[in-house]
């Protein structure tokens, strides 16, 4: 009895949640655009034009193949893009590339900005 009760209650925080997702779709998708846009800006301008990717680190090139995922998925067009599924997807990879990025950025500083 419980576990069904819980499993209603997760249901419906999940059909609560799609329901505001499908409000605001537009306000979400035109944020995590500015915020990829960003990324790829701030990776070339750190480590591309500086000439420290040229040296062997990688993580920056995981960075900018992550967001041009993100990217790519958010040129598709595909019913999946009014459901909340398909927005967690890319807003997760757009976190894991603000990792690689982040990591490139400390690794930088601990080298003295030499690499």
């Amino acid at each position: 009895m419980k576990r069904a009760q819980a499993y209603t209650s997760r249901a419906s925080f999940y059909q609560r949640m799609e329901e505001a997702y499908q409000q605001d779709l537009s306000i979400y998708w035109s944020n995590l655009l500015r915020v990829n846009n960003l990324m790829v800006i701030l990776n070339i301008s750190m480590f591309f034009l500086t000439g420290l990717v040229a040296q062997g680190y990688y993580f920056t090139f995981i960075s900018i193949g992550l967001l041009t995922l993100v990217a790519i998925t958010t040129l598709l067009p595909i019913p999946a893009f009014r459901r909340l599924w398909y927005y967690l997807f890319c807003f997760s990879v757009e976190l894991l590339a603000l990792y690689f990025l982040v990591s490139s950025a400390v690794y930088w500083v601990q080298m003295g900005g030499k690499l």
